[in-house]
């Protein structure tokens, strides 16, 4: 049987990177399933949401290329 411990251990400690709140998430990755209104900051979670729903074939990252350029050109323009 382990014992786990919490303690935490002496040594350097690193402040972890704080995540993004839910309206901060540019959700550009979109799920093309009939009836499916959800939509991904990464093609990665958008894969994973795709193959758990079993919503077809995984996203490439080609499909979005034109997109992700598009975006980018409104961002520079911004500044």
């Amino acid at each position: 049987q382990k014992v786990y411990s919490f303690v935490p251990l002496a040594g350097p400690t690193q402040k972890k990177r704080p995540r993004r709140k839910f309206h901060e998430v540019e959700r550009l990755y979109q799920c093309n399933y009939p009836n499916c209104t959800k939509s991904y900051g990464t093609l990665n979670h958008l894969n994973a949401h795709i193959t758990m729903q079993e919503h077809g074939p995984k996203r490439l990252p080609g499909e979005f290329k034109d997109l992700r350029k598009h975006l980018r050109k409104l961002k520079s323009e911004q500044q």
